[in-house]
């Protein structure tokens, strides 16, 4: 599968997916449209300037609100915004991203950070967003809930309803993201899973220790599972020198332990994050990409890196609520 989506990423224009880009947020904090010229890190512009033509927007419900009714709101603002925007397309499909990606326009997929924001009886919602375009969903944030433990307060694993919930997600065709979640989720989780499972933004606890990096033993589960770990951007989980350089010491790591093909870039822009020094916002990829290969990152390794390793995760994804 991995060497058929290279193939297919040569005949076309490569793929720099990010999977975490929180810009649905600060539009409704801001009354931002999503191509303003300045206020946002991951902007159209900014993507656009940095190579990045397959972006995740995320819907994050904050702690202290109406969590299904925030989702939804954020949910249709970046819709319309999609809708607005010539250059700019919802896409449900890793073909239809590659499609969007060949006109030279930017592909959006739909993410849920937390399944707290989930209502009560969560089965026809989770189906309605994932009608509405929901590729992604992320089991915990900083709290856990009534589904899984959080790394934010220490929580424990699955419940029997995240249990359901995650059987549930697989087959809807749904990622699921182990990002915030506690060790003993992310295990419980990636265990013999029958598709990919991925941590859209988190990096290294062997490289920077703090509760929100994962293990080696986290790394290679999801590895295992043939998922992959984004790069996160924050200063505080990237650690070191909080530049670039530490950055790519997370991927050189996260490569070490799970193989070149775990690594995937997930910025965490707009979420409120301190960026490291020399990326302050998605027009500057380009130098990470640049420092990786002065470290002797294969073209190929790169090319997976930047969004080949993503698009076989999701396509393992689809194929098997296809099955």
């Amino acid at each position: 599968m991995f060497v058929f989506l290279l193939i297919a990423a040569a005949l076309g224009v490569p793929i720099q997916a990010d999977l975490h880009l929180d810009t649905p947020t600060q539009l409704h904090r801001k009354g931002l449209a999503l191509d303003a010229p300045e206020g946002l890190e991951g902007g159209l512009a900014q993507l656009q300037a940095g190579g990045t033509n397959l972006a995740v927007q995320v819907l994050w419900p904050p702690r202290n609100a109406d969590w299904w009714a925030h989702t939804q709101l954020l949910l249709e603002k970046i819709t319309l915004e999609a809708l607005r925007l010539e250059s700019v397309e919802l896409a449900r499909t890793p073909g239809r991203a590659r499609v969007i990606a060949d006109q030279g326009r930017t592909a959006y997929l739909i993410a849920l950070e937390g399944a707290h924001g989930l209502p009560e009886d969560w089965r026809g919602p989770l189906a309605s967003l994932q009608a509405r375009g929901l590729a992604i969903l992320g089991l915990t944030w900083s709290m856990s809930n009534r589904f899984a433990g959080s790394s934010g307060d220490g929580g424990g694993g699955l419940t029997d309803e995240g249990r359901a919930l995650v059987a549930h997600a697989r087959d809807l065709g749904v990622l699921l993201d182990l990002s915030h979640a506690s060790r003993q989720t992310t295990l419980e989780v990636c265990k013999d899973s029958p598709v990919p499972v991925i941590a859209s933004h988190s990096n290294a606890y062997g490289v920077q220790a703090h509760k929100r990096n994962l293990t080696d033993e986290e790394i290679r589960c999801i590895a295992a599972t043939g998922g992959v770990i984004g790069l996160n951007f924050h200063a505080t989980f990237v650690g070191g020198a909080r530049d670039i350089a530490a950055v790519a010491d997370h991927a050189d790591y996260l490569a070490r332990v799970g193989g070149h093909e775990v690594v995937a870039l997930g910025s965490d822009f707009d979420g409120l994050i301190k960026t490291p020094q020399g990326l302050p916002d998605a027009s500057a990829i380009p130098a990470l990409w640049e420092e990786l290969a002065r470290r002797g990152w294969t073209a190929q390794q790169l090319q997976g890196v930047r969004g080949e390793n993503f698009m076989r995760a999701w396509t393992a994804a689809m194929l098997y609520t296809a099955r």
